[in-house]
C-alpha cells in the first residue's frame, strides 16, 4: 500500500505539471550560465520561454515519457528522456531563430554553445526528477515480506538474471555467490559478488527465508551433483534456470524458475550419441511409432524427426495425445524447415485390420513399438486389458511386421518384465517371449536373411518425467507441506531421462540384428527413500525427525506399504551372460529364447475364450513367468 494513494491519470497531470515547470527552469539556468550573470529575460524574450513549454509536451508524449512507470523506470526510460529532450532543443532553437526572430541583447542572436548546454541541462533536471520520483516511491511503498534471494554464479546467465529480477519488488537481491576467488568483491549488475559458497552458510544463519538461484548450465553434472549435495543441509530452497535462452525468450521471475529435480541430482553422464548408429535406422525411413502420444513415444517422434526420415506415421489410441504430439511435431519441423510427412494415425494395437491397412498404405520400414499399459496398479485391477494391450496386440504388431518384411521390429521393455511380481511385468515379461518366439519362428521359415524382420527388444527403468512418475508427487507433496507418502523405507529404482532414453533406443535399433535383447546402462539403483529426503531439503524445508529440528516442524513422511505386485528392487537382467556393445551405455543380454511352440501354449491359454477369474488369470501369467525365468 503507496502513501502516493493517487490515480494514474493525476500521477501523470504531476509529471505535465513538473516537466512544464522545469523545461523554462533550465533555460533560464543555461543562459545565466552561458553569460555568467543572474539572466532576466527582456519583454521579447520571454517568447523563448513561452515557447519551451509548448513545444516540449508533444514531442515528450510522442516519446512515451509519459506512459513509463516511475518506480520501475530503467535504461530505456532515460535514453528516451535523452532522445526527446534533443529533439525538443533542436526544434526550439529552430522556433527561436527563424519563426520567432528573437535576439538576445541588442544585435546579438542565441550564443552557439546555447543549445547544448540547454540540452545537457534539460536531461539532467527532467531525468533527476524521474529518479527522485522513483526513490520517494520506493521509499514510501509498503510492500509484503521480501524474499531474499543469492545467485549462485558470476556469469553472463547470472547477470541477466539480476537484472531481470532486479524490479521485482517481492524479493531482495542479497548479491552473488561464485566458487572462483578472483571474483570477490566485484560487482555484476550493481550485485556484489559476496564469496564462496561457504558463504551461505554464514547468511543463512542471519537471514530466512533464504533462495539460491543456480545459473551454471554449463558445470559437470558430477559437480553439479557435489554442489546440490552440499546445499543440502543448509536450510536453503534450490532452484535453477537451465540455459540463457530460456531466460532471454521471457522475462525472468521466481515462478519461471524450476525446483530441483532428479535429473539434477543423478549426475548421469552424458554420451554423445554416434552418428553411424543415430541414423541408421531413421534417415530416409518411413517410420511407425506405436504409443506415439506417450511419455517414450512422443519423445522418440520428437527425436526421429530430428534425423530427416521420409515419414513418420503416429499411431495412437489417445485423441487427446495425438492430437498434442501431432501439433508439436507440425510446430518443430515448421520451425526446422524440415521435408517430413507427419501422418496422424487414431487406433489400437489390437486392431488387427487398422494396422495391417496402416502398415500397407504407408509401406513402413521401421516400427518402434512403445504402446503398452504400464502402470502396475491400475493392470493389477485391469487384468484382461492389460493382456489384450500388452501381450496381444505386441503379437499382432510383430507377426504383421514379419509379414509384410517391414524391416526391423522395436519393442520398447522395461525393467518389470524381470522377474516379474506384477500383472504389468508379467504382461511385459511374456510380451518379451512373444517377439524371441516370432523371431526363432521367423528364421526358420526364411531362408533369405535379407528379406526378414530384424526384431530387437530395449529394455530400461523408470524415466523421470513420464506420466504417473513419483518424482511430480514429492514436490507437490512438499509444496502442500507433507506428508510424502513412500511404499518402503527400502525401495530403491533406476532412472533414466526421457531424451536420453529414446536417443539410446534408436541407437540400439541400429545394432539389432536376428532378436537382440539391449539393455540400457541405467548406472547405480537410487534410494527413493535418500532421493525424497534431498527434494524437501533443497526445497528450503527439514523432516519431523531431523535431530537439530527443534520446533519439530517439518515434512513427514509416510510409510504406505507395498502395492500388490510391486517389488522392493528391480532388475534389469534375467541372468549373467551380459556383453558390450560397440556403444558404451548399451549392453546385450544374452537370455535363453523362448520356442515359438511354448510362446503359442501361452497365447492359447490366456485368450479370453477361458473365462478366468482376475485372480486366476493372474495366477496362470505369473507361472508362466516363473517357470520362464527359473528355466
Amino acid at each position: 500500500m503507496s502513501s502516493f494513494n493517487i490515480s494514474r491519470k493525476q500521477k501523470t497531470a504531476l509529471m505535465f505539471i513538473t516537466d512544464i515547470t522545469l523545461v523554462p527552469l533550465s533555460l533560464w539556468i543555461t543562459f545565466s550560465l552561458r553569460l555568467g550573470v543572474w539572466f532576466w529575460p527582456t519583454t521579447n524574450q520571454i517568447w523563448l520561454f513561452i515557447t519551451g513549454p509548448l513545444l516540449a509536451l508533444p514531442i515528450f508524449i510522442k516519446f512515451g515519457l509519459y506512459r513509463v512507470v516511475v518506480r520501475y523506470i530503467g535504461q530505456k526510460g532515460m535514453l528516451s528522456i535523452i532522445y526527446a529532450s534533443g529533439i525538443f532543443v533542436l526544434l526550439w532553437l529552430l522556433t527561436a531563430v527563424f519563426l520567432l526572430h528573437i535576439a538576445l541583447g541588442s544585435g546579438h542572436g542565441i550564443p552557439r554553445s546555447a543549445p547544448v548546454l540547454f540540452w545537457i541541462i534539460l536531461i539532467l533536471t527532467i531525468g533527476s526528477s524521474r529518479q527522485a520520483a522513483r526513490w520517494i516511491l520506493l521509499k514510501t511503498t509498503k510492500t509484503t515480506p521480501k524474499k531474499n534471494v543469492l545467485i549462485y554464479g558470476a556469469n553472463r546467465l547470472g547477470s541477466e538474471l539480476a537484472l531481470s529480477l532486479s524490479h521485482d519488488k517481492d524479493l531482495r537481491l542479497l548479491g552473488i555467490i561464485d566458487d572462483d576467488p578472483v571474483l570477490r568483491g566485484f560487482y555484476i549488475k550493481d550485485l556484489e559478488v559476496l564469496g564462496d559458497r561457504t558463504v551461505i552458510e554464514k547468511i543463512r544463519a542471519t537471514t530466512s527465508p533464504l533462495e539460491v538461484l543456480l545459473t551454471l548450465p554449463k558445470m559437470h553434472s558430477e559437480q553439479r551433483k557435489e554442489l546440490l549435495n552440499y546445499l543440502e543441509d543448509k536450510r536453503v530452497t534450490v532452484k535453477t534456470i537451465p540455459s540463457l535462452s530460456e531466460l532471454t525468450s521471457q522475462a525472468a521471475t521466481l515462478s519461471s524458475l524450476r525446483d530441483i529435480d532428479t535429473t539434477d541430482l543423478l549426475a548421469r553422464k552424458e554420451v554423445a550419441p554416434k552418428k553411424e548408429l543415430i541414423s541408421t535406422c531413421v534417415k530416409d525411413k518411413k517410420i511407425m511409432v506405436t504409443g506415439a502420444g506417450g511419455s517414450i513415444g512422443s519423445e522418440l517422434c520428437r527425436q526421429i524427426l530430428l534425423l530427416n526420415p521420409t515419414q513418420i506415421i503416429l499411431f495412437e489410441h489417445s485423441e487427446l495425445n495425438l492430437y498434442q504430439i501431432n501439433a508439436e511435431l507440425l510446430g518443430l519441423r515448421a520451425s526446422k524447415d524440415y521435408n517430413v510427412e507427419i501422418i496422424p494415425i487414431l487406433g489400437s494395437i489390437t486392431n488387427k485390420q487398422h494396422v495391417e491397412e496402416t502398415i500397407k498404405k504407408f509401406k513402413i520400414d521401421i516400427i518402434y513399438h512403445a504402446a503398452a499399459y504400464k502402470h502396475v496398479s491400475l493392470i493389477e485391477h485391469n487384468i484382461e486389458e492389460g493382456i489384450r494391450n500388452n501381450i496381444f496386440g505386441t503379437y499382432t504388431v510383430a507377426q504383421l511386421a514379419i509379414d509384410l518384411k517391414v524391416e526391423r521390429f522395436i519393442l520398447i521393455s522395461t525393467d518389470k518384465a524381470v522377474r516379474p511380481s506384477s500383472v504389468m511385468g508379467a504382461t511385459k515379461h511374456i510380451a518379451e517371449l512373444v517377439i524371441q518366439g516370432l523371431a526363432n519362428k521367423k528364421d526358420s521359415e526364411y531362408s533369405d536373411e535379407n528379406n526378414t524382420t530384424h526384431f530387437a527388444i530395449v529394455r530400461f527403468g523408470n524415466v523421470l518425467g513420464s506420466s504417473g512418475s513419483v518424482i511430480p508427487l514429492f514436490q507437490e507433496q512438499i509444496a502442500y507441506g507433507g506428508p510424502i507418502t513412500i511404499t518402503h523405507p527400502e525401495v530403491t529404482r533406476y532412472f533414466m531421462t526421457i531424451p536420453e532414453a529414446s536417443q539410446l533406443v534408436i541407437q540400439a535399433a541400429a545394432l539389432a540384428k536376428s532378436c537382440n535383447v539391449f539393455v540400457l546402462d541405467m548406472g547405480e539403483p537410487v534410494s527413493i527413500l535418500s532421493l525424497a529426503k534431498q527434494l524437501v531439503y533443497l526445497s528450503g524445508h527439514m523432516l519431523k525427525t531431523d535431530e537439530n529440528n527443534l520446533n519439530e516442524s517439518g515434512i513427514e513422511i509416510q510409510y504406505t506399504g507395498l502395492q500388490k505386485g510391486e517389488k522392493i528392487h528391480e532388475e534389469l537382467f534375467t541372468g549373467e551372460n551380459i556383453i558390450k556393445t560397440e556403444h558404451p551405455m548399451i549392453m546385450e543380454a544374452r537370455e535363453d529364447f523362448c520356442e515359438w511352440s511354448q510362446v503359442e501354449k501361452m497365447l492359447l491359454q490366456l485368450g479370453p475364450q477361458h473365462k478366468l477369474s482376475n485372480e486366476e488369470i493372474r495366477q496362470r501369467l505369473l507361472k508362466f513367468t516363473i517357470k520362464d525365468s527359473t528355466g
